[in-house]
Parts: structure tokens; sequence; C-alpha cells
């Protein structure tokens, strides 16, 4: 148990979505002037007066689990997903508490470490826990995250946080209180400073060297990480070079259509199909060049098929909530996608690739009802691109409504709606569109994914770790046979009715077979 003391040093949207998320950032960015301010490359932000960011004053713990008190893991993944037990790492939770704002503030820090030290990557990935009581990019990332080696450490920043923690075991948070909701950066600052002042002998990280430290956040805690960017400049380290607190950004699903600031250090921002949606009828207003110049250094990725809310191993959209299938398109592995090129350049000056296009918008309503330019089969042009747009068996839409009973109470639609709006659709082509695009059959369909993948890894656009998640698809899509095979013939039926063996043999002679043809 360690337990120590630290003193201080010293135009309106008509979409209601549109609507629900301008009123979050008007509660959630307060720092409205500073922003403005460091919304120019190499702006006034800069010049202003520094605080310098003092860790809490108290760390306590790790604090014991046992069968009778388990810690709240903050994550809701469903059955048969690859949980963190999975991998060599070790959770630990420890009591934080200080002041911030003014007022007293008690919290908790959890972590995820690599159990062999020598396994640390040197960085530490830190998100702000989202209002739902999670930490949602490292649940979607979560095995990229602890497959490269890093730290994960979650920051509750709220009261609702505390509330999600009370609610699964009051009597091992009941003494934890964040008062006011404009202590977050404060508190913020103060995680980010114990971070990079770790290692020391009976600290929280004894023994691991920490060389960089990253913030992320999604959906609404995103708008938790642009308020802390807004003060970036001038709450620094005291490291006698006044260096930033945190070494880069993450937002994703990101809320507003404002442009986010020009900072000293890298930020990746990733919009989904859900934001270009809400966003192009009012006129896109968050975009911004990429940049590469020491207070410009910036990155737009926004993913064609990919919405707002994950759905693909989250419970709560099991039992057919919606009205349209839910999308099982792998949000987690596009988040880990940036979160790796925010990690690479942060750490080792690799500046990432730049998105060939953002998502493309027309002008007009035809297809889905919305401005966003479609292909022929309905999924979006523009973005980044994955075999699952470009090589489809689905139309990837948003904007989804929910199921319910006529008679259902007025809440529990309220409910299913704003889940199902969050929520990307799928919904499958017919069986004579896969024919046309795939008229050799599952083997056609399989070498061309198969190719798509290889060439999106080797670009930048998709981490092998996921390659499995596509795998899985690519088994149970259903590919109607080559028009002339008779029953019995092993390729009649669709590409799910065959075992993994049979997949990679018949996707390696089709991929052999159209090199020939190519030659």
């Amino acid at each position: 148990m360690v337990a120590y003391d630290r003193t201080a040093l010293t135009a309106r949207p008509r979409h209601a979505l549109a609507r629900w998320w301008t009123r979050g950032l008007s509660r959630t960015v307060t720092c409205s002037a500073l922003l403005f301010a460091s919304a120019l490359p190499g702006g006034g932000a800069f010049a202003q007066a520094v605080t310098l960011a003092a860790p809490p004053t108290s760390v306590t713990g790790p604090i014991a689990e046992t069968a009778a008190n388990v810690l709240y893991q903050g994550l809701n993944i469903i059955e048969g997903a690859v949980p963190v037990t999975a991998f060599p790492y070790v959770t630990e939770e420890f009591f934080v508490s200080g002041t911030a704002g003014g007022q007293p503030y008690a919290t908790r820090m959890l972590v995820r470490r690599p159990r062999n030290v020598a396994d640390f990557s040197g960085v530490v990935v830190a998100e702000a826990m989202h209002p739902s009581g999670r930490a949602l990019i490292f649940e979607w990332s979560r095995e990229s995250v602890l497959t490269r080696g890093h730290v994960f450490v979650e920051i509750p920043t709220s009261a609702a946080n505390i509330a999600s923690m009370r609610a699964f075991n009051d009597a091992r948070y009941s003494t934890l209180a964040i008062p006011l909701a404009s202590q977050a950066n404060e508190i913020i600052a103060q995680f980010g400073a114990l971070m990079k002042t770790n290692g020391r002998p009976g600290g929280w990280l004894p023994g691991y060297g920490v060389r960089k430290v990253t913030l992320m956040g999604t959906s609404a805690s995103s708008g938790t990480v642009r308020n802390f960017m807004a003060v970036h400049p001038t709450v620094r380290l005291n490291d006698g070079k006044t260096g930033p607190v945190y070494d880069g950004y993450l937002v994703t699903s990101t809320n507003g259509n404002t442009k986010l600031p020009f900072l000293d250090v890298p930020i990746i921002q990733m919009p989904t199909q859900t934001e270009v949606r809400t966003w192009a009828e009012e006129g896109i207003q968050y975009r911004r060049s990429d940049g590469d110049e020491p207070n410009n250094q910036f990155r737009l990725y926004e993913v064609a098929g990919m919405a707002h809310n994950n759905a693909r191993e989250n419970p709560g959209f099991l039992g057919d909530p919606c009205t349209k299938p839910v999308s099982s398109f792998p949000a987690g592995a596009f988040t880990a996608l940036a979160l790796n090129h925010l990690v690479q350049w942060v750490d080792k000056g690799v500046k990432p690739p730049h998105a060939p296009a953002p998502i493309t918008t027309d002008g007009n309503t035809f297809g889905d009802g919305s401005f966003l330019a479609l292909d022929a089969n309905g999924n979006a042009t523009g973005g980044i691109r994955n075999v699952y747009v470009d090589v489809p068996t689905a139309t990837y839409g948003v904007f989804g409504d929910g199921r319910f009973a006529a008679d259902a109470p007025q809440a529990e639609k309220d409910r299913l709606n704003r889940l199902c709006l969050l929520v990307g659709t799928e919904v499958k082509l017919s069986q004579e569109a896969l024919a046309r695009l795939y008229p050799g059959g599952p083997a056609e369909y399989q070498a061309k994914v198969a190719a798509r993948l290889d060439t999106l890894i080797a670009e930048g656009w998709f981490l092998p770790e996921y390659r499995k998640f596509v795998t899985a698809d690519v088994a149970a899509a259903q590919i109607p046979a080559p028009a002339g095979n008779v029953a019995g013939n092993p390729m009649s039926s669709g590409g799910g009715a065959l075992g993994g063996s049979a997949l990679a043999v018949l996707a390696g002679l089709a991929a052999l077979g159209l090199a020939r043809r190519r030659l």
C-alpha cells in the first residue's frame, strides 16, 4: 500500500442531434475566450500567464480488492469478447484527492499496467471518463492498447462519474466526491502532472519510465478533453521548462461544429459519419487543414461507415432494440488506429498519413435523406476507406430509430430512440446485388477483401491486430455461389458455411488466379 502526500507547486442547428450537441458544448467548453485566442496558428493564447500544474495532494493505493469489495472496471462488453484479463496486465486502483477550483475533491485513478515492466512502451494513455461511467475509447480499443504495452489511466472528472462508481459499490466509493463541474480542468492537470512525475520510490508506478502521456475522449468526454485543450497553452508542467502536461490529444465522435485549437502538441480528431451527416446541412465548420508546424500538428480522420457509438461488442444492443439492424462495424479498430498514429507521433516523431479526403457531401438528400454523397451500394464516399465500404456486403448508415410498442412509456421510447440515433445501421445487400458485385462467388469476395486489407495495413489505415475482426466477418458473409454451381458443390452455399481453413484456401487460390490474369 502506497500512501503519500504532495503539496502544490506554483447559426442555430436544426437537427435534434445538432441541437443536443450544441447544448452539451455550451456546458462543457467554458473557456471560450481562450479557445478563440488559440484557434489561430501561434495564437495569442501562448503569450498568456502560465499556471504550473502540480500533482494531487494525496494518492493512496493500490486499494485492496476482495470478493466482497470489488472495484469498478468501467467497461461494458458482451460475453465472449476479449477481456482485459486475457493480457499480461495488472489493474490497480488509487484514491486521489486534492483541491481544484478552490474546493476539495476526492476521486479514483484506475491504472492498467503491463505486469512485466520490460513490456512497457513508455507511453501512458489517459482517458477522461465518459458521463456513462466508462472509458469508452479504451473499451473499444483495449486489445490494441494492451497488445502494444501502453499503461492506461482512467480519469473520472465529474459527479456523474462518481455516481456510476457508487451505484456499483457504494461502500467502496462513499468517500469520493467531485462537487463542481468547473473542477474538471484542474483535476485533469493534476493527474497529468502525477503521470509525468511517476517512478520515485513508493510512487504509483515505480520503475516504469514514462516518456510521454496522451489524453483522449469520445462524444461527451471529447467535450471534457476539448475544455482542457482550451487551457493547454497556459497550464504547464513545473519541470523547469514549462513543458506541456499532455503530449498529444485524441478526440473521437466529436461534439460540436467548431474547429479545435492550434496547440504545440499533436492532435488527431476523428469525427464519424454521424457528425458529418449532422452538420452537413448547416455547413461543416469543424474541418481544418492538416498541419505539421510546431503550433499546428493536426490530422482530421473521418471514417466512412463509422457511427458515433460502437455497437459491435456492446450488450446494450442485444435483443434488436432498433428498427434497422444495428451495425457491427468495428469502430474500435479505428479509434485504435488513430491512437496508434498519435502515440507514434508524440513518442517517435513519426508523422501520421494524411487522410485521402474527408467524407463527401453533395448538397442533396438522395438515397438516405442526408447530404452525404453515396456510392452505388448506399455507402459514404470519401473519408478513410476500409474493407466494409470498399468490398461491401451491406450499406452502413447512421441515425437509427428505436423499436418499441406503440403503448410503451414515453421515457422508454426516448431512451431507445436516443440509443439508436447514435449507433450505426447495417442493411445487408440483396443476394442479387452481391451476385453482381462478386460473380465469382465467395472465393472472389474473399480474395478482394484480402487484397484490400493488405493494402490498407501497408498504407497505415488498418492495424494488424484487428485483422481477426475482418476474418470473422468474411467467414460469416453469405455470398451467392457462382452461376452454374450445382447442389452439393461446397461453393454453392454462402461464405459462412465454410470453415476457416477452407476460406483461407479459397482466398489463396482466388488471389493466385487473379494475379495470373493480370500478368
